[in-house]
């Protein structure tokens, strides 16, 4: 039942916003090959030889001349499957991803080709997890299923309707510390692309969205709460690693700063059960679960999503078990005028904490 809750939160994760599409599909295969990255000391023994990978790519492009569409000059998005390998079958084994994409263009030519910025997320199952007996050197990945997040750059040049290209990306799978040990797997690679377009990719020619448009689409409330929620897993120590629940309340003032960009601020009170366990065998009093910090990040609106990110430093902290300063990450849908579910990633200086679900309400 766990993996099936996991399962569908993360599917949530990947969700992208919804629009009409009407441009054309197209299908690519691209084989990679890089490296795993030891971002910490306690991982070197996992680099061994080259990660490899292949994905096959899905995507249609969104011309459907709207605001949205005009804001990001036809933009497409799509599915990915990848099958990967982190030269390290022993001990990490494969991994298989399947996740939804928004992919921006930089610079387009029909003549020069297309130079595209691809922001992937969604799930990755992987078949070789931590196992106190039987894999016990994976320190990195504590569940079979985790989340998926991919960055990309890649330079097209389409013939008609076929296209050939290459670039670069980077990959990150953990579980945001809902299965200890949650170090995660970073993987850079390069690729070759290949594949074929029903119909020709179209080049941005939409003249300037009318403000009302816009307006239409940005209807803006700068006033909003969430309700957050969470479960989370300390590393096994004088306990054995069970869940514990977190609760959080958030208070957001948004300013917009462009057609796309806002920022944000506010004040998270948060309590952390995992916090009263962290130190001691017996629970400390609950007051001392509570923590509360003021926040300021940025927010990127993209049809009916928003992504967010930014930091926070904590005003009140009495257990203290990372540090005083905390970041987040995430993704927020509006679901109509005022209602917003999110899910995201508050973490410690990159070093995930839990995985936060939260349901939102602006005025």
């Amino acid at each position: 039942m766990k993996l099936v809750l996991h399962f569908l939160l993360l599917c949530a994760y990947a969700l992208p916003a919804v629009s009409q599409q009407l441009g054309p599909y197209s299908i690519g295969l691209s084989p990679k090959v890089g490296s795993l990255l030891a971002h910490r000391e306690t991982m070197t023994h996992l680099v061994q030889n080259h990660s490899k990978a292949v994905e096959l790519e899905f995507s249609r492009q969104d011309t459907s001349k709207n605001a949205w569409s005009s804001i990001y000059k036809y933009p497409s998005k799509g599915l990915t499957l990848q099958f990967q390998d982190y030269g390290n079958a022993a001990i990490l084994g494969q991994s298989f991803t399947a996740f939804r994409f928004t992919k921006f263009c930089m610079y387009q030519s029909e003549k020069w080709g297309f130079i595209d910025f691809r922001l992937g997320n969604g799930i990755s199952y992987i078949n070789k997890k931590y196992d106190k007996f039987n894999n016990p050197k994976n320190i990195a990945i504590g569940s079979y299923i985790n989340g998926f997040v991919n960055l990309q750059f890649s330079y097209t040049k389409h013939f008609n309707r076929f296209f050939v290209g290459a670039g670069v990306d980077f990959s990150h799978i953990s579980n945001a510390s809902l299965k200890a040990p949650n170090q995660g797997l970073n993987t850079i690679t390069g690729f070759f692309t290949t594949g074929y377009s029903i119909s020709k990719r179209r080049v941005y020619d939409q003249p300037i969205y009318p403000k009302d448009v816009l307006n239409e689409v940005r209807k803006f409330s700068k006033w909003q709460f969430h309700f957050i929620f969470g479960l989370k897993q300390n590393l096994p120590d004088h306990l054995a690693s069970r869940n514990y629940g977190i609760a959080a309340l958030q208070g957001l003032y948004r300013i917009p700063i462009n057609n796309v960009w806002d920022f944000e601020t506010g004040i998270d009170l948060v309590y952390n059960e995992a916090n009263r366990w962290f130190y001691e065998i017996n629970p400390v009093p609950i007051y001392q679960a509570f923590t509360a910090g003021g926040y300021a990040g940025m927010s990127l609106s993209l049809y009916q999503t928003q992504i967010y990110f930014g930091l926070g430093v904590y005003g009140l902290n009495i257990i203290n078990p990372a540090g005083w300063v905390y970041n987040r990450t995430g993704i927020r849908i509006n679901t109509n005028e005022h209602w917003n579910l999110s899910i995201g990633i508050k973490a410690h200086i990159g070093v995930a904490d839990y995985l936060e679900w939260g349901l939102g309400y602006r005025f």
